[in-house]
Parts: structure tokens; sequence; C-alpha cells
């Protein structure tokens, strides 16, 4: 409940920030398994997601003003896209997710390397002794996945295989207002194999991790489109070495990434080939009251649009004066600048009562996109600045409640906006004030277990630098007023019975907040049934998404299914 370090942060500052741990039900267990994380993280009302059809690029964000602003981390390495700014989650495996792998609000921002609203950390959890674990998930997509999960020892050397598989043709029928019709064309499948080797050379622990991905999506367009494909295929190998003995822990990461797009929406094919690489070697020493670390970054982007090398060294001091307070100091330099940070967090704990107060001021550095793409790039555009503060409250017993609250003003904000010789470029548009506050509840009453959780966004530019002074005083784009998940677990004699439902606000998609450009708000609800058998060596679940057919759209005509009926097995040995 109080966020204590774990595995997934053995060594950082962020293990004292109040997290939250989620309740999985049983069948959220076996999501895991063969869910995509953001299909998986919508029942969370602190995830705000971006996506054309099931299966598609995924953007997304945890409260920040921009997905650039929330980072996704593996193992404490910031991994997202300095070519874009972004991770698609939608390729990242539910299993890579832990119960407090979301680090809201401002924290998030403490603990990457350019964040400053939100941060996402995956890892593989540990396993013990031998086994295996296949699930196999359906749909009435015509959706197939594939998971096999093996692991055990050999010479002492741990082990975890995963090879997970992903297809479908994803054709549905729709009905959006008075539009009806059937959406094809929007085929995606993805091939993930992560590997995972660890063991003990004397008193040096090591382990190394590689993580490979390979993808193939089709986008038709929206229902007011003429339905030409477009073709985007993405392939991305990564892998992680780290060391640790005593005091000292040393990380070595790599990746490179290659993505081919093909556009058939003019009269002739369009084909960009563009790659992104990167390099990071971070260093860890940790001592009782203070945790430093030495990194260096290496950033390359290649192909059709760009060509870039980006050099980022980066240091980053966090201290512990007391049981209370903790502190993060952070500089690095990219593009030739320096960019600095700090932050600091009180805790005040007195059971069952957990309180916490954090300040805090973080860069977004703009991407080699942002940068270098040709045309529009903009190499003189400034790195992001914002300031914040976020309060926590948490109490544990027979409520567990968490209620969280953040402030953050943004400077200097990055916007692709028209150029003086008319090419869309970023630039440094405007100033922006955010207001995010979550509230979760769980209570166990009779036989029966209630979980909610809601969020509420509260969002204003304030300023521009151009002459679009009518966009002053409107909400950002594609951010819910309002978010919320109601969840209900029921044990049955035989097997558990869920009912989950969802409420996402009205939401804009046009900076002038005019109502044509409004997605109205959306409801809906998921019933699910689980069994397993002895010691779960099997274990099923049916369920219906979107029982009552509610009509959904996260980008405007682009709507999504109706009702879908899932079924996932799972199988242990």
């Amino acid at each position: 409940m109080w966020g204590q370090s774990d595995t997934l942060w053995a060594a950082d500052i962020i293990g004292q920030v109040s997290k939250g741990s989620e309740y999985r039900t049983s069948a959220d267990s076996l999501a895991t398994d063969v869910e995509s994380a953001s299909d998986y993280l919508q029942k969370d009302s602190r995830f705000n997601l971006k996506q054309y059809t099931p299966g598609s690029v995924v953007a997304s964000s945890f409260g920040g003003a921009s997905s650039e602003q929330s980072r996704v981390l593996w193992d404490g390495i910031d991994i997202s896209s300095m070519a874009t700014g972004v991770l698609d989650l939608s390729l990242v495996p539910a299993m890579m997710l832990s119960t407090t792998s979301i680090v809201d609000g401002i924290n998030g921002g403490a603990s990457s390397n350019m964040g400053s609203m939100g941060a996402l950390n995956l890892n593989l959890s540990p396993k013990i002794g031998r086994g295996t674990a296949t699930a196999v998930g359906l749909t009435s997509l015509d959706e197939l996945t594939l998971n096999a999960h093996s692991w055990g020892s050999f010479f002492k050397i741990r082990y975890q295989s995963i090879v997970r598989f992903t297809s479908s043709d994803n054709e549905y029928d729709y009905r959006l207002g008075p539009l009806e019709g059937r959406m094809v064309g929007n085929g995606y499948g993805d091939l993930t194999y992560l590997q995972r080797f660890s063991g003990a050379m004397g008193k040096t622990y090591w382990s190394s991790d590689l993580w490979y991905t390979q993808s193939e999506k089709n986008n038709s367009g929206s229902i007011l489109s003429p339905g030409y494909i477009n073709h985007l295929e993405d392939e991305v190998v990564r892998f992680k070495y780290k060391l640790k003995r005593g005091h000292n822990e040393m990380k070595l990461f790599a990746s490179q990434e290659w993505q081919a797009y093909t556009d058939t929406m003019s009269s002739w094919t369009l084909r960009d080939t563009n790659t992104f690489g990167q390099f990071t070697a971070l260093y860890t020493r940790t001592e009782k009251r203070y945790h430093a670390h030495l990194s260096l970054n290496r950033y390359t982007a290649g192909g059709t649009n760009r060509t870039a090398t980006v050099w980022m060294p980066q240091v980053q001091l966090n201290l512990k004066p007391n049981q209370d307070w903790n502190a993060v100091l952070k500089a690095a330099q990219y593009h030739d600048q320096v960019y600095w940070s700090a932050y600091a967090l009180y805790s005040r704990s007195k059971q069952p009562w957990l309180q916490q107060w954090s300040v805090g001021s973080y860069y977004r550095l703009p991407t080699l996109n942002e940068m270098y793409w040709n045309p529009g790039g903009n190499a003189g555009v400034s790195a992001e600045r914002s300031y914040g503060a976020k309060y926590s409250l948490e109490h544990q017993g027979k409520w567990t409640i968490r209620f969280t609250s953040d402030q953050l003003y943004y400077d200097q904000m990055i916007q692709w906006a028209p150029g003086s010789d008319g090419n869309w470029t970023p630039q440094n548009y405007y100033s922006v004030y955010t207001s995010t506050t979550h509230l979760g509840v769980k209570r166990k009453i009779w036989q029966q277990q209630h979980v909610f959780n809601t969020t509420h966004q509260y969002s204003r530019i304030l300023d521009v630098v151009s002459n679009n002074a009518n966009i002053i005083g409107k909400q950002l784009i594609y951010r819910p007023v309002l978010q919320a998940v109601y969840t209900i677990e029921q044990d049955l004699p035989i097997g558990t019975l869920m009912l989950r439902g969802y409420y996402t606000g009205l939401r804009h998609t046009l900076r002038d907040n005019a109502r044509t450009g409004e997605l109205p708000a959306q409801s809906w609800v998921d019933l699910a049934y689980s069994l397993s058998g002895k010691r779960k060596r099997w274990q099923w679940v049916f369920r219906i998404e979107n029982l009552t057919g509610a009509q959904r759209q996260f980008y405007q005509y682009y709507p999504m299914p109706g009702r879908t009926y899932l079924l996932n097995i799972k199988l242990n040995s």
C-alpha cells in the first residue's frame, strides 16, 4: 500500500513514494497473460488512452498535458522513444506490469530522465522453482493470442522465456449516431520474445534481458475517409545487462528500432523508412543517506526524414537526510545546453494513515523528430519547463483509500503549428496549467470486493506565443474532465463473477474547443466469469466487453467495437 522499495526500483528514492497497490480480480490475473499493457491499463482511471481501433498504435499519458511528458521505464531506464517521445503500449505485454507500476503525478516526473507527469515502470516479476504456463486468448473480432512462458534454472543460472503472438482481422460492425457500417482494413499482428538469465558470481549479482518485438498494423482511416489502407511495420530489439555488488550497480541498455510506413491516401504510394537507436550506461552508488546515479545516453535517428545523433550525460543525486525527507537533484546536458531539476518529498505516517507532500521542477527535452524532421524540424526549439506540487493521503484497513492531487504549471510547451514558411514545425507554443485529482477506494462487503477509482482533470491554456489568442482559456485536447472505473467481484459457489463499469467524460479534439470537435462522454460495462482447477493447474475466463453495445470512440469518427466476446484459457505445469 505504501509503495515501499521493491525489486522494480531497488536502489532509488522513488521506492519511498506512495504509488498505491492495484487490486487484481481473478479475471485480471489471467488477462495479464494475454492482453497488451494498453488494453489492461484501461481499468485504471489515471490512464489516458488514444487509440484508433483495437490493436492500433496507442498514444497514452498518466495525467500529463501531452503523451511525451509521461515516460515509460524498463527497470528504471527510460525507454520512451527519443525519436517520437512516446512508446506504443499496445506492443508491451501486460505481464510486464506489476501492481505498483504506475508512478502517478509529479512523482513520476522525478523517477525518469525527462518526464514531468506520470511514469510507468516495466519489469518481469521474478519466478521461483521450475514451471511452464501456456495461455490462449480468443475474441469475436477474430483475435488469437498465444503466450508461452517457461522458467527454471541450470548450473545455478535462473532463466525466464516468454513468446507471445497476437493476430486479428479486426473487423466489426459499428454504429455512431446516424452512421452505421462495418470497420474493415484494420488488421494487426505482433510477435514478442522475452528472455532473461540471472545468477551470481561470488558476491556479484548479474542479469541479462533480451526483448524483441515485431509488429504490423493496418489503418483504413476514419469512417469518413475513402478507406485507403495504410501499413505500419515496426521491429525493435532491446537488451539490458545489470551487475550489482554491494553498494555499486551498473546497467547497460541498448536498443534499435526499424520502422516503415506506407501511405496510400494519395494518388501515389509513399513509403517512409526510419530507424532509432539508444544506448544507456547507468552507474548507481547506494549509501544509507544518498543514492548517486551517473548515466550516459546516446540517441540516434536515421532514415527517410531525419539523420541525427545526440549525446546526453546526466547526473542524479537522491538524498535522504532522515526518515521523513527525500530529495532529488538532476542535471543533464543535451544539444549543447544544460538542464536541471529538483524535487522534494515529505512523508508523515501514523497508522493507518500516510500523508505525503512533494514539490518539483522538471524538463521535457525536445525529441529528435522535433529538432531534425525534414521538412519542419526546429533545432532551436527549447525544452519544456514545468513546476508542480502534489499531496497524497492514504488509509489502510477495512477501507483502503487513496487520494492524490497534482498541480502543475507548464512553460514553453512544445506544439507542432504552422511556421512562417507554411510548413508545420514544433514551437514553444504556450503555457498551461493542469490540476489532476485521483480517488481510489477498496472495500470488501460480505463476499463482494468493491473497487472504485476516479480521476478528475482540469486544464487551461494560459498564454500562447502566436496570434492565436482564441485558444487562451481553453482546455487541452483529448483530456477528459472525468474518468471513473467501478469493479465488483463476487465469489460464487463455483467460480467468480466480475462486473466492471467505465466512464470517460467529454473530450475536445480542436484547440479552440469548438463543439464540432467534441467527443461525447461514453460509458460501458464488462462482465466476466472465471473458473480455476485445483492449485490453479488450469484457469479460464469468459468475458463480455461492452455488454450493452455502447457507442465509443477515442479519436473522432473511429468507432470502437460494440459487444465483444473473449475467452482466455491458461494451463500451468
